[in-house]
């Protein structure tokens, strides 16, 4: 298994007679989302459309993901695939919280966006880590911001505690009615605390001693793409004297010690 975070998004919308849901745009906002995070070298999306239930099961071996995000009609505990003909079916929270008791070793986070999901998400609550549906009827437009909020958080390296908090806050702050409908449930005996996708790290490293060129003058120059780098005061390490952002991206100006 690669050692990147895996968000299988599993989109779903089967109904012909109904206007379809806007869940290109969902998947865009997440891929944004993450792109813009500090982490985004950890975490891999891999969108999945037009996901029917015989797709379910080998979707989620074949990819092994961290994070399963269900994008498309829910009602009374259950949501909506198309079934082998692509015609809707039914999927409930028993088959559910089977599927993901079996596969739940890697699953860790099941975020259910689609309306009336909460009876799933009770359902998974003593299976997976963490569980995130809704407990009413969710508009598109509110659906993609939380999910925007939700996955530019986690992309930071927050918690999913955090992640989910942030996605709600964002829909308050938008001035968003909606902002009580989503909920998440955590597994009895889970830390909350700890992040899901860790922030890369950058140690001391060593670099090649170089003459002087003169009292106060660049010796050398390397690019790390990390926020925060402690570099020992040592012989045979440089120290970050200046840091600076251009197109090339983040890094520090070096002199030798």
């Amino acid at each position: 298994m690669e050692d990147r975070i895996k968000v299988l998004f599993l989109a779903s919308d089967p109904f012909r007679d109904r206007a379809p849901l806007r869940l290109d745009e969902e998947v865009r906002a997440i891929e944004h989302a993450l792109r813009k995070g500090r982490a985004r070298d950890r975490v891999k999306l891999v969108p999945y459309f037009a996901a029917r239930t015989r797709d379910l099961q080998h979707a989620l071996m074949q990819h092994d993901p961290r994070i399963v995000h269900f994008a498309g009609h829910g009602s009374d505990g259950a949501i909506y695939m198309g079934d082998a003909y692509g015609r809707p079916t039914v999927v409930g929270k028993e088959a559910l919280a089977k599927l993901f008791g079996i596969l739940n070793e890697w699953i860790k986070v099941v975020v259910l966006n689609g309306c009336n999901t909460l009876p799933i998400v009770d359902a998974l609550s003593e299976i997976v880590d963490y569980a995130i549906g809704m407990n009413q009827p969710l508009s598109d437009a509110s659906a993609i911001v939380f999910a925007e909020s939700f996955y530019g958080a986690l992309g930071m390296g927050k918690t999913v505690q955090a992640s989910f908090d942030l996605a709600v806050s964002q829909l308050e702050l938008e001035g968003n009615a909606e902002s009580t409908i989503p909920v998440l449930r955590i597994r009895p005996g889970v830390d909350p605390s700890l992040p899901l996708v860790a922030e890369p790290s950058v140690s001391a490293v060593p670099v090649e001693p170089v003459e002087p060129r003169g009292p106060g003058m660049v010796t050398d120059i390397k690019t790390f793409h990390a926020d925060d780098v402690l570099f020992e005061n040592r012989p045979g390490f440089a120290k970050a004297e200046h840091r600076f952002d251009n197109v090339f991206g983040r890094g520090f100006i070096f002199r030798n010690n």
